[in-house]
Formats: C-alpha cells, sequence, structure tokens
C-alpha cells in the first residue's frame, strides 16, 4: 500500500512534467498508441465520472448559502475567457479555419477538473472551485455549441446535435451517475475516494497519449504555425486568470476565492474540447486543444507554486 501511494504522489504532484513526457512520447512514436484513439470520449467520461464520486454533498448548500462568488467566477468565465479567445482566434488564425474554430473550441468548454486540484496546491478555495466546475459542466452542453455557431459556424461546417449528444453522454451523464452512487453506496464511495486523483490523473495522461498520436501527422504537417499557436494559447490561458483574479480582488472577494475564481478562468477542459474536436470537425481542428492541454496544466502547476510561496513569505514576514 505504501508503494501504491508513493506511486500515487509521484503521479498526480508531479502531473504537468508527465503530461509534457508522455505528449513527447506520443509525437515520437504514435503507432503503440492508436489502439487508444477509440476510448479517448469514454476516458474522459470516466474522469468526469470519479468528479461526481467527489463532490461533496454540502456544496451544494455552500452554493445556496454563498452563490455570489460561484457565479461571479462562472460569468467571469463565459464572458471575459470567452471574449479572449474569439478575439485571439480571429486576430492571428483567421487564414486557418479549422485551427481558428479548435481554438476558440479549447476556450468555449467548462473549466478543468484540474482546476481544483492547483486550487488546493496554491491555497484556494477548493469546494467554490468544485462548485463552479460543476455548474460550468452543466451549463455546457447548451453554451458551447451555441457560442460555435455564433462564432465560427459561418466558416467551418459543424455538426451541432450531434456535438450536443456528445456532451450530454460525455459531461453531464457521468456526472450526474457519480452523484448517484454516491449517495446510494456510501462505504464504497469512501473507500475509492482517496483514489480517484490518482486514477483521474492516469486517465487524463493515456488521454494526452490517445489525441497526440491521433493528431501526429497534423501537428507535423503544420509545424510551421505550431510556434504562433504555442504563443496565443499562452496569451488565452493566462490573460483570463489575470483579469479574473483582478476583478475578484477589485470586488473584494477573500484571497483564497479569488485564487479559486483565477482557475476557473483559465483553465479549460481541453480534453474534452480535442474529443468534440475530432468526433464533430476534423483531427486539424483537435491540433490547439492539445497544445492548450499541455501548458494549462504545465502553468496552472507554475502559478499555484508561485502563489502557495507567495503566502508562505506573507506569513512569515507578519
Amino acid at each position: 500500500m505504501k508503494i501504491l501511494g508513493l506511486f500515487s504522489n509521484v503521479v498526480t504532484k508531479f502531473l504537468p512534467i508527465w503530461v509534457i513526457v508522455f505528449a513527447i512520447a506520443a509525437y515520437v512514436y504514435p503507432s503503440p498508441f492508436d489502439i487508444l484513439t477509440g476510448w479517448t470520449g469514454i476516458m474522459l467520461a470516466f474522469i468526469l465520472f470519479l468528479m461526481g464520486l467527489t463532490i461533496p454533498p454540502s456544496s451544494f448548500r455552500y452554493v445556496l448559502k454563498h452563490p455570489k462568488p460561484v457565479f461571479f467566477g462562472v460569468i467571469i468565465k463565459w464572458t471575459v475567457a470567452i471574449v479572449i479567445s474569439v478575439g485571439l482566434g480571429f486576430l492571428f488564425l483567421s487564414e486557418h479555419p479549422e485551427l481558428l474554430t479548435g481554438f476558440i473550441l479549447s476556450g468555449s468548454v467548462p473549466s478543468a477538473t484540474s482546476a481544483s486540484v492547483y486550487t488546493f496546491m496554491a491555497n484556494g478555495t477548493v469546494l467554490l472551485s468544485v462548485m463552479m466546475t460543476v455548474v460550468d459542466t452543466f451549463i455546457s452542453p447548451a453554451v458551447t455549441p451555441a457560442l460555435l455557431k455564433v462564432t465560427v459556424g459561418h466558416i467551418v461546417p459543424i455538426a451541432y446535435l450531434p456535438l450536443i449528444v456528445k456532451m450530454l453522454l460525455i459531461v453531464a451523464l457521468p456526472i450526474a451517475a457519480g452523484l448517484v452512487i454516491q449517495l446510494r453506496f456510501k462505504t464504497f464511495v469512501e473507500v475509492v475516494q482517496p483514489s480517484v486523483r490518482f486514477f483521474s490523473s492516469v486517465t487524463l495522461l493515456l488521454i494526452v497519449l490517445s489525441v497526440v498520436s491521433g493528431s501526429q501527422q497534423l501537428l507535423e504537417k503544420n509545424l510551421t504555425v505550431l510556434p504562433l499557436l504555442v504563443v496565443i494559447t499562452i496569451v488565452q490561458i493566462l490573460l483570463p486568470m489575470a483579469i479574473a483574479y483582478g476583478l475578484a480582488k477589485r470586488f473584494k472577494f477573500k484571497e483564497q476565492d479569488a485564487r479559486a475564481i483565477l482557475y476557473e478562468a483559465g483553465m479549460c477542459n481541453t480534453a474534452l474540447a480535442a474529443i468534440l474536436a475530432i468526433d464533430n470537425i476534423s483531427f486539424l481542428a483537435a491540433v490547439p486543444a492539445v497544445i492548450n492541454t499541455v501548458l494549462n496544466l504545465s502553468l496552472g502547476a507554475l502559478i499555484a507554486i508561485m502563489l502557495a510561496k507567495q503566502e508562505k513569505k506573507q506569513s512569515r514576514e507578519s
């Protein structure tokens, strides 16, 4: 058990590094991972099912008692972050319609489950992060397709009804199933919960292998565009974070809540974006999501470390 616990700690603590390593491995040697490509959607549904198992029942009371920070974070995410994604996309990728669509999709999906992990690392309000992600996830099957139709529907043909159905099957249904099992089989869930973060991390790494290996040829063909994609994706992640954090502080939210809202705005579920792009647009449209997955996990961890160090320094000074 100690060995398993140590292994789990190594995987979850250094997840951003593992994401980069696995992405490089899948790019250099794609063929061994071809078997995973048909399982990507199921793997993501499994992560969201695990999320449903870990949502504290008290979190719903938290929303009723403290709705302001939850809806503030969600509104910032679906306004500021979306405007930034659409603006950057049309400014830099208008000559590449599929990449443009994939880039906007990467910023138009619900927040990532990793947002709560990094909120915890940054000493933010984890319960607030979880609830913002839950609200995000349940409204996204309606909001994401609508945003794509309004912004790029006239440029790239998108199968909207299948997109909505896919989001319901991959996103809403697994979380609902997790919640039901949590309420019905409490003893089982108590046994499983300590391992949830580990299994989520491992499954995310398998998704990275699947998506990168499936997109390898397209990544290779578009190497000239990749540096530009990397730069604007960094802005796509960091600028909403900075604005969200600044606005949260301006509206006098607690520091811990501001940190949760920061991750809500910048950490999108780009594994979901990649799957939706592959199934409803093209493999090329999944390329921005692949790049975003690697960058948001890496930058998210770096910011969490910086915030935690800053808080430690302030506590020592005080």
